[in-house]
């Protein structure tokens, strides 16, 4: 589901990320009657050199998804610095269930305008010269962590769909530490990249080793 929430604002962020909750408890509570099974979110938005203890409410929802069993992808920033020493809004946030995304080329390597971070930044994706649709119902190439970052919430969904289904059945009961299963499956899946070494994982995704995971 598209959800308007693109904003430095806690309050519209909040917000955003509180209807796909909504959804999902929803969803639960009516045995999926009703609802969405939200399992990812994507943040393709945030705040440049922003620091967690400025955005204590932005960083904590986070958790918040987290225990429903919903993982956030978020971009990182379309800059060469280091999140580790500048910061960055939200992927500094120190979640366990955000997954923060860089961008990588056609090459395996780090686009020259995004960000990493040994300790903040999960993995890169691949985020340039992407083919996506535009402001005049076209389509078109762009370049950018919000390119990267659709790619790991989706590939995060994609795993759902190829679970075993007792697995399904435990994740249902505890879905916050079994959705941690998940991110960890699409961190050790990743290709090992040199261009990623100030990233977690260092890696770029791959879906098929991540889903071959599961």
């Amino acid at each position: 589901m598209a959800i308007q929430g693109s904003s430095g604002t806690e309050a519209v962020v909040l917000r955003a990320y509180g209807y796909a909750l909504k959804q999902r408890k929803v969803y639960d509570s009516t045995n999926g009657l009703k609802g969405a099974f939200v399992v990812s979110t994507n943040s393709s938005f945030g705040v440049d050199y922003g620091q967690p203890s400025n955005y204590p409410l932005w960083c904590a929802f986070y958790d918040s998804l987290g225990n429903k069993g919903i993982l956030s992808a978020c971009a990182t920033a379309n800059l060469n610095v280091n999140v580790d020493v500048v910061g960055d809004i939200p992927t500094a946030c120190p979640s366990d269930w955000m997954v923060s995304v860089t961008n990588t080329t056609n090459t395996d390597a780090k686009n020259s305008g995004a960000a990493y971070g040994l300790t903040t930044i999960d993995l890169g994706a691949p985020g340039t010269s992407i083919l996506s649709t535009t402001t005049a119902s076209n389509y078109g190439l762009s370049t950018g962590t919000s390119m990267a970052t659709p790619h790991v919430a989706g590939a995060i969904a994609f795993m759902y769909a190829v679970a075993p289904l007792p697995w399904i059945t435990q994740y249902k009961l505890t879905p916050g530490p079994y959705s941690l299963q998940v991110k960890q499956k699409i961190m050790q899946g990743v290709d090992i990249k040199p261009s990623m070494v100030n990233t977690v994982s260092g890696g770029r995704l791959n879906l098929n080793n991540s889903a071959l995971l599961m």
